[in-house]
């Protein structure tokens, strides 16, 4: 008789303490970069990965520096995908070329002429500013030596007030950066007997 009481008193325990569990918090807006346009022409075969970055701001939640220099997520805004997802699906949009001559991402199990790894440096915003900022290297597809470096950083100011119109300025500074890379890419990217040296490191 003890035992089914003492069951049912954990149980009610249990449900009371579920009960005043905090609802989790849905963003007001969600927000992406894309889809984009196809606006660089590419003459060899490149794989783009997803860019490296911090937990902070590879992720969906929105980041903003204060005047005092911390960090600080956003309230009521996140992106509708991890950022650094949004940014290589956004540089698989841009790159196009001719059949041989593609953007493909790691998943194809492909091989490619050359590799993009690239790292996002800083994915903020500031005030009513975002910030965007990138180190890009292009690798040989086989050898994975570096044959190609570049450093982008892009910035773009909110039109309205409020967080939502944060967002957007910090997508914009992003496909900014992205479509920095993404020139970056076509013009280095060459057919392999136009290849330029390697970079010593």
């Amino acid at each position: 008789m003890l035992r089914p009481l003492t069951a049912g008193l954990c149980a009610l325990g249990l449900t009371a303490c579920v009960s005043v569990l905090p609802e989790p918090k849905v963003p007001d807006g969600l927000y992406r970069f894309g889809p984009m346009e196809a606006e660089y022409d590419l003459q060899a075969s490149v794989i783009v990965r997803e860019p490296d970055a911090s937990r902070l701001v590879a992720g969906r939640a929105i980041a903003a520096v204060d005047e005092t220099g911390a960090v600080r997520l956003v309230p009521g805004v996140e992106w509708t995908d991890s950022s650094a997802h949004l940014m290589q699906m956004a540089m698989l949009d841009l790159l196009k070329g001719p059949r041989g001559a593609t953007a493909v991402s790691p998943d194809s199990g492909g091989l490619a002429d050359y590799e993009l790894f690239w790292t996002v440096t800083d994915f903020s915003l500031s005030g009513s500013t975002g910030h965007c900022r990138i180190r890009a290297s292009l690798l040989d597809g086989s050898s994975r030596a570096v044959l190609e470096q570049t450093v982008v950083s892009t910035s773009a100011e909110a039109t309205g007030k409020g967080n939502p119109a944060r967002a957007q300025a910090l997508s914009e500074a992003g496909r900014k950066c992205v479509r920095d890379v993404a020139a970056f890419v076509s013009e280095k990217a060459v057919p392999k007997d136009e290849e330029t040296p390697e970079l010593e490191l």
